[in-house]
C-alpha cells in the first residue's frame, strides 16, 4: 500500500492513475435496475424492496438537477440514510465543477434529466427465478457502451464511471462465480449487516440455470444485469481512446473487471478502481482480494476520509457500516483528494449539500438512500 495526498493506493500503476485524475476528467454514472433488488433483505437502497427499482432514476435526477424529478423525495433507506449521490454531487459538481454524465443502461423509469441512453437498455430480471436479460442483450449493451466510452474519452486523461443499481452486489457475486471466481461471502452490502446467507441462496438458484461453459455475454444474459456489462464496455472504449478508465465503486467493480477479463483483457492495463474508505475497511467483504484474484495489476485507490465528526447523524451512519458506496462516491472522494481538496473541506461540502436537501425536515426526517 502507498499513501499520498490523503489517499491510500494499492497497485503499481497508482501514481499514473492519480496523475490522470488531475487532468481532463469526465465523471459518469451508469444507472439501471434489477428486479433482484426487490427480494426482501437483499438491498436497503430505498424505503422498501419494491421502491429500490426507482432508486437509480432518482439518483440520476438528483445528481444532475440537485433534486429528484420523478418523485419529490431523494431516495431513502428504511432508516432515512442519505444517498451516496450526496457525496458525488457535493464534491464533483459543487466543489470541483467537473462535467457529469448519466448513462441509462436499463432504468425502470427513464430519468427526467439529459442523459445518454444505450439503445439496448432494459431493466434486469430477478436472477433467482428468471433470465436477467433476453439473449444477445448483454453483448449489445457492451458494444454500445464501448462506442460511447470511446467517443466520450477522446482528449480525456480519465473517464471516471460509477454505478447506481440496488441489488448490484448480489448480481455481481453471481457474475463472478459464473466466470470462475470465488465471490460469495466477499461482496459488500449497503446494510450494516451483510446478508451473505440470503445472497448465497439467490446466487445458487441463479447459477443452477447455467448449463455448460457459454461465453461471458451469455452468462450475463442469464444471471447478470444491464449495468456491470455496460460499465465494462464503457471502460474498454475509454481505454481504446487513450484515457484511463477509473471504475468508481465497491465490490461491484470486481464483477466489471471479471467481465473485462473475458471480453477484452488487454483493456485492464489502463483500468483502475476508486472506492470509499468504508469499502476498504469493510470486514464483511474483500474488494482488494477480489481485485487481486481477477486482475492483480489493477490499482485500487481510496481517499482517507471520515464522517465521524459530522454534525449530522445521517452522515455519521456511514462510519457504522451503512451505505458505504454508490453513485460514484468513492471516485468523487478520490478525485477530490487527487486534485488537492483536504478531507475537512470535502466533509464541509457534503454537509452543506446534505443540509440543502434536508432543510426544514431535520435529521429525523432526512431523505436519502443506503
Amino acid at each position: 500500500m502507498h499513501t499520498s495526498q490523503g489517499l491510500d493506493a494499492y497497485g503499481p500503476a497508482a501514481g499514473e492513475v492519480l496523475e490522470a485524475l488531475r487532468g481532463r476528467v469526465l465523471f459518469s454514472v451508469v444507472a439501471g435496475s434489477t428486479a433482484t433488488s426487490t427480494i426482501p433483505g437483499i438491498s436497503i437502497a430505498g424505503p422498501s424492496p419494491e421502491a429500490t427499482v426507482l432508486t437509480p432514476t432518482l439518483d440520476a435526477e438528483y445528481l444532475l438537477a440537485g433534486r429528484p424529478l420523478t418523485l419529490s423525495v431523494v431516495p431513502v433507506s428504511p432508516e432515512g440514510l442519505p444517498t451516496p449521490a450526496v457525496i458525488s454531487r457535493a464534491i464533483v459538481a459543487n466543489r470541483l465543477g467537473l462535467p457529469l454524465l448519466v448513462v441509462d443502461a436499463g432504468c425502470k423509469q427513464v430519468p427526467r434529466v439529459p442523459h445518454a441512453a444505450l439503445p439496448s437498455r432494459m431493466p434486469g430480471g430477478r436472477i433467482d427465478k428468471e433470465p436477467a436479460l433476453p439473449r444477445g442483450t448483454a453483448r449489445s449493451l457492451y458494444m454500445e457502451a464501448r462506442l460511447l466510452g470511446s467517443s466520450l474519452a477522446r482528449g480525456l486523461d480519465a473517464l471516471v464511471a460509477g454505478e447506481t443499481i440496488p441489488g448490484g452486489t448480489t448480481v455481481a457475486a453471481a457474475v463472478m462465480e459464473a466466470l470462475g471466481y470465488r465471490a460469495l461471502g466477499r461482496v459488500s452490502s449497503s446494510s450494516a449487516s451483510n446478508p451473505h446467507g440470503l445472497r448465497e441462496r439467490v446466487v445458487r438458484a441463479a447459477l443452477s440455470r447455467l448449463h455448460g461453459a457459454g461465453d461471458v455475454f451469455e452468462a450475463v444474459d442469464e444471471i447478470g444485469d444491464p449495468v456491470h456489462v455496460s460499465l465494462a464496455g464503457l471502460a474498454a472504449g475509454a481505454v481504446e481512446a487513450g484515457a484511463w478508465a477509473v471504475l468508481a465503486g465497491g465490490t461491484q467493480m470486481a464483477a466489471v473487471l471479471a467481465i473485462l477479463s473475458r471480453a477484452e483483457p488487454k483493456a485492464l492495463e489502463r483500468v483502475a478502481v476508486a472506492t470509499t474508505p468504508w469499502i476498504i475497511r469493510d470486514g464483511t467483504a474483500d474488494l482488494l482480494g477480489l481485485v487481486r484474484d481477477i486482475a492483480p495489476r489493477v490499482a485500487v485507490l481510496a481517499a482517507r476520509f471520515s464522517m465521524a465528526g459530522s454534525r449530522h447523524a445521517g452522515l455519521r451512519a456511514y462510519e457504522k457500516g451503512y451505505v458505504k458506496e454508490g453513485v460514484g462516491a468513492g471516485g468523487a472522494l478520490v478525485l477530490g483528494a487527487a486534485r488537492g481538496l483536504p478531507a475537512r473541506e470535502m466533509l464541509e461540502a457534503v454537509e452543506e449539500e446534505y443540509e440543502r436537501i434536508t432543510r426544514g425536515a431535520g435529521d429525523a426526517g432526512s431523505r436519502g438512500q443506503a
